[in-house]
């Protein structure tokens, strides 16, 4: 009966020195822990944020003639279709000197073609000759000037978009350079999702994304990161991801609202989210347990953390194994006893 006590009483020392870490400690035992290897896996996250509607590129058309207005049929705010009439300036003076142009080609053509015969006949010299042809050559750029002056007469919408500034009205007079319409483009259009700055370093350009929008419910729009503003809005802690959106039918208008889900699926280096000390502060560390049977505190630089794991970006190698039960009572250096199977009693 005294053997069997004994016995028993040996056994129960053994496991509470083996399982709980103040025991170990106290009788100067290995202190025991858990560990798994850090490992490179898939680590998938969806990142919400709320946002708006904007246009993709901003389009200014400029008066590239001086003309008398005529007509401006479109207004602010106004969704226009590409070739569509925006501006249209008198014409007549553009279409006297395009008349002009020609008249001075053919002139020049036939004053060309003279002079090349003279000199077969050696009445032309070769510099005659050259002189003609510089003439011609200098007719003909003339005239593609003024047909290109007579087209810009008419200025039409290059692509899908929101008219946002009309600079212009009929009966004035345009000058060189001066902006007459400033457009948005709308096909694509950018959904500017508004993302908490925690999620910064998540966020990357080409990330795919799903818009909601308050004006079409249950209707989805697949889109992806286009850029990102590395501002943070001061008031609201976060910062812009222009997601860029197809918008074939327009629907989708400026100023519309909305909800963005960023999806983003990466390889990475990871280990259990609560081997991480200190998780929250600037001095993020785990303990490594190395070949000497001993835990070694390592800081470390994290990035995201995705259902129970977190992303090491510095600090861990793969493989090597990590505290993940038992870390909070060990000491830089402390000799451990890994039970990856044992029970644990904390």
């Amino acid at each position: 009966m005294g053997l069997a006590v004994a016995v028993i009483a040996i056994a129960t020392v053994y496991h509470l020195t083996h399982t709980v870490q103040r025991d170990a400690r106290l009788v100067g035992l290995p202190l025991p822990v858990q560990t798994i290897p850090a490992t490179v896996r898939t680590m998938h996250e969806t990142i919400g944020a709320s946002g708006t509607i904007q246009p993709s590129i901003p389009l200014t058309m400029t008066a590239t003639v001086v003309a008398k207005v005529l007509e401006v049929p479109v207004d602010l705010g106004e969704v226009v279709k590409p070739g569509e009439l925006l501006v249209r300036l008198d014409p007549q003076l553009y279409q006297a000197s395009l008349v002009s142009a020609r008249e001075a080609l053919d002139h020049a053509t036939k004053q060309l073609a003279r002079t090349q015969a003279l000199e077969q006949k050696q009445f032309a010299s070769d510099v005659q000759v050259e002189q003609a042809r510089d003439a011609e050559a200098k007719a003909r750029d003339a005239l593609i000037a003024a047909q290109i002056n007579l087209e810009n007469t008419v200025v039409r919408s290059p692509a899908p978009a929101v008219v946002l500034t009309r600079d212009v009205n009929p009966g004035e007079f345009t000058k060189l350079d001066q902006d007459l319409i400033s457009l948005g483009v709308i096909n694509p259009v950018m959904m500017v999702a508004e993302v908490s700055e925690d999620k910064l370093g998540a966020v990357y350009v080409g990330m795919q994304a799903q818009v909601g929008t308050d004006a079409y419910p249950g209707v989805t729009f697949d889109g992806t990161v286009a850029k990102i503003d590395s501002r943070i809005n001061d008031s609201t802690r976060s910062f812009g991801a222009y997601i860029q959106l197809a918008n074939p039918d327009l629907k989708l208008k400026k100023g519309v609202t909305g909800y963005a889900r960023l999806e983003s699926t990466k390889m990475a280096l990871s280990v259990p989210s609560t081997a991480i000390m200190n998780p929250v502060g600037d001095r993020a560390a785990v303990f490594v347990v190395g070949k000497d049977h001993r835990a070694h505190l390592r800081q470390v630089l994290t990035g995201v953390s995705v259902g129970g794991m977190t992303e090491i970006l510095s600090g861990v190698q793969e493989g090597e194994q990590v505290v993940t039960v038992g870390q909070y009572d060990l000491h830089d250096n402390d000799a451990v006893n890994v039970n990856h199977y044992g029970p644990w009693n904390g």
